[in-house]
């Protein structure tokens, strides 16, 4: 009983800090500060997990894994915005439940990013100032 009472309490807790600090980015790139988006990326022929990476707010759209072993080296150049969405139940295994899915298109087939609300419209600008 205490034990789930602390792993609830525990959860609460740390949904609050992401959350926190995704809003925190957010309002510093629209101020014109320099932050770092964490977004997920894949390819869905390569299966359904994410390879975690970061973007750099406020200039060209550039994924950089975020570790050297990362599954994912490289996204590629020609990224087209299709749409956002809500995680499926099946995606919540491998993403945050509150981040929103971004698909893209691009000459190697489709790409999925996922990035958290309050940054996702910021990623989704880049890619649009990106493809045209």
């Amino acid at each position: 009983m205490i034990t789930g009472l602390c792993a609830f309490v525990g959860t609460v807790i740390g949904m609050f800090l992401v959350a926190r600090r995704a809003r925190r980015t957010a309002v510093q790139a629209e101020a014109g500060e320099e932050v770092l988006f964490q977004v997920g990326a894949r390819l869905p022929e390569e299966g359904r997990r994410y390879s975690l990476g970061r973007v750099q707010a406020g200039g060209k759209f550039r994924w950089k894994p975020r570790w050297s072993w990362t599954r994912l080296r490289e996204l590629p150049t020609d990224l087209r915005y299709i749409r956002a969405r809500q995680t499926t139940l099946r995606e919540m295994l491998w993403i945050p439940t509150r981040a929103l899915v971004i698909e893209c298109e691009s000459s190697a087939g489709p790409v999925h990013l996922w990035a958290y609300p309050e940054q996702a419209v910021h990623v989704v600008e880049m890619i649009r100032r990106e493809s045209r």
